[in-house]
């Protein structure tokens, strides 16, 4: 394949079955993906080692009854990945020398993850597990991103060649990428827009709040002024005000987006809480309240002392 398109940067082909596995600390039988695969599918995929090595040439080439273990199939079975490391488990009745241990990689959106997954040479695979039912895939990596649409027409072309009789699906994962990216374009603006209509609303709610209160406080505003207060003393107490309800309001956000999590987690939605998103959301609720604050605080600072002693 790389030398029927040479505008090809590596090629790798796979498959992926689901065998029972025993051994290490199971106490019965546990289904997990089995990924036949070859040596370079390793650099292709950017799978790096916790402990000891990949798949080698040499063994897909005898068939060798070897493996190589996801983080975290290695913990559910052996406990750590150094347990793993030179340990045996049998797949489908047979044994096999784990003879590696991947780093964790967390989970992919598609293809094989590598996580919970096992690994075993090719041709292994073939001739133990799955045998002429194999379903392979072929992976292809453009060596420019500009030539992915040529590769994609010259790996049908070769394969429509060497296969006349058979079918192929063909996925570019370029393409995915491109919608993906659209996706999470026009989730952003919609996040913006929501981000905005909240700041308005709750802007012109803390604003309705503090004038009512100007309201009901003219006359302390007029004593607080006949004692010596200033402008700027008066300013920034209604500011305070402003801001601490506001971050009353984001406490409370925040507590409602806590208890909330588990809830959409249950509905099958991944949810993942950050420290950080608190403090800006925080913030946030701090900044709306001080800007929409301002106008109140202002008008309060700049009543008169005799006419607000004299309000009603």
């Amino acid at each position: 394949m790389e030398k029927a398109v040479p505008v090809s940067h590596a090629v790798c082909i796979s498959y992926s079955t689901r065998s029972s596995v025993e051994g290490g600390e199971l106490d019965e039988a546990q289904t997990y993906t089995i990924a036949g695969v070859r040596e370079e599918y390793a650099q292709m995929s950017n799978l790096s080692l916790a402990v000891g090595e990949f798949i080698a040439e040499s063994e897909d080439e005898n068939k060798d009854k070897v493996c190589v273990l996801g983080g975290s199939v290695a913990e559910e079975i052996f406990g750590s990945a150094i347990d793993a490391y030179g340990s045996v488990i049998y797949i489908d009745s047979r044994s096999y020398v784990v003879n590696g241990v991947l780093s964790p990689m967390g989970t992919v959106a598609s293809g094989i993850s590598p996580d919970d997954s096992i690994f075993i040479p090719y041709a292994t695979g073939v001739k133990y597990l799955v045998g002429s039912s194999v379903s392979p895939t072929i992976t292809v990596i453009a060596e420019d991103v500009d030539n992915v649409e040529q590769v994609s027409e010259d790996v049908a072309e070769v394969l429509a060649q060497t296969y006349p009789n058979a079918e192929f699906t063909y996925e570019d994962a370029g393409s995915k990428m491109e919608a993906a990216s659209a996706s999470n374009e026009i989730l952003t603006m919609l996040l913006i827009a929501m981000a905005a209509i909240v700041f308005v609303v709750g802007g012109i709610g803390i604003m309705n709040v503090l004038f009512v209160s100007v309201k009901e406080r003219t006359n302390e505003i007029g004593i607080l002024k006949a004692i010596g207060c200033s402008k700027k003393n008066i300013l920034f107490e209604f500011l305070l005000e402003a801001a601490a309800i506001s971050l009353i309001g984001g406490i409370l956000g925040v507590a409602a987006s806590l208890c909330a999590a588990p809830v959409v987690e249950y509905l099958g939605v991944r949810v993942e809480l950050s420290a950080a998103a608190f403090l800006i959301a925080l913030l946030f609720a701090v900044i709306t309240g001080t800007i929409f604050g301002f106008y109140p605080a202002y008008k309060a600072s700049r009543l008169v002392p005799v006419e607000a002693l004299g309000a009603e």
